[in-house]
């Protein structure tokens, strides 16, 4: 029983000290910021910079920072956030908020369920359950975003493809697509590939860099293939047309499986929530029915 003090206490410490440290980082902006209203103003900002969600991943990567100091638990922080990281992309919270969110659903959980089933074990259960939802959701944001990019990618390609054949450059062509879909996964992801190559890195890295951090395996085998093509001296148009084409075939294919799939998946639906409704509207007048004979 004396684990809630414990626990409580831990977080209510480590949350302290994550506001402590957002505190006293607007504060230093302030004191050397000028004394102008504007600069004061918008040092004063910085400490709900974001809004609410802003302020809670200070207070989260305070308490990630403040058991991250021993080397071992910034060992497995770092473990853990392994996955999620790849799942995640740029747009990931970092390891310390990651641990630190984990920790809190999972006590979060425990405390919820303890309270309401009165049993620890039951508790604890539950908040061993929460400490993995995280993870689930980093990782279905992760497939949506994969099934995004195998949408996009033939579309791009097919553009890609009409850009050359009509007489510009890779470079120009790369240029076109990204700005005629900008806002799209691959279309964002081929203009930051143009800065890279114009920055000095190599042309087939950037390609091969870019295809890393989509994380896609269809991106990776047209990376290859254009740095093969590209290699050999083959037609880039001819190339791309091909790969577009098998592209095609496989997001077909992708779409046909998913129907296939769609009856085992409303299965549980229907068995567990579906079903015993129609039952209920048409045997329960038949059981009153019957209640009131007995009687």
């Amino acid at each position: 029983m004396e684990i809630i003090p414990v626990v409580s206490g831990t977080l209510a410490g480590a949350s302290f000290y994550g506001m402590g440290l957002a505190l006293m980082v607007a504060m230093r902006r302030m004191a050397l910021a000028d004394w102008v209203s504007g600069k004061r103003i918008e040092a004063i900002q910085t400490i709900g910079a974001g809004g609410i969600p802003a302020v809670g991943m200070r207070l989260l990567r305070g308490l990630g920072r403040a058991q991250e100091a021993f080397p071992e638990v910034r060992k497995f922080s770092e473990r853990l956030y392994s996955l999620p990281d790849t799942w995640l992309g740029p747009a990931g919270p970092g390891s310390t908020a990651w641990l630190a969110g984990k920790q809190v659903l999972a006590a979060g959980a425990l405390l919820l369920f303890w309270w309401l089933a009165g049993d620890f074990l039951l508790g604890s259960v539950f908040g061993a359950a929460a400490f993995f939802i995280p993870d689930l959701l980093a990782r279905g944001r992760w497939e949506s975003r994969q099934a995004r990019i195998s949408r996009e990618l033939p579309d791009v390609l097919d553009l890609i493809t009409m850009s050359i054949e009509a007489g510009l450059s890779l470079d120009a062509a790369f240029a076109q697509t990204g700005e005629k879909l900008k806002g799209g996964l691959l279309a964002d992801a081929l203009l930051k590939m143009l800065g890279e190559v114009r920055f000095g890195m190599k042309r087939h890295q950037a390609w091969r860099e870019m295809a890393r951090r989509l994380g896609s395996q269809d991106v990776s085998e047209v990376a290859e293939a254009m740095v093969q093509a590209d290699l050999m001296g083959t037609g880039l148009a001819d190339a791309l047309r091909g790969i577009g084409g098998q592209m095609r075939v496989r997001s077909r294919q992708r779409a046909e499986e998913s129907v296939h799939k769609a009856p085992v998946r409303l299965l549980f639906p229907l068995a567990f929530f579906i079903f015993p409704s129609v039952f209920i509207v048409l045997l329960g007048p038949v059981f009153l029915q019957l209640l009131g004979v007995l009687e």
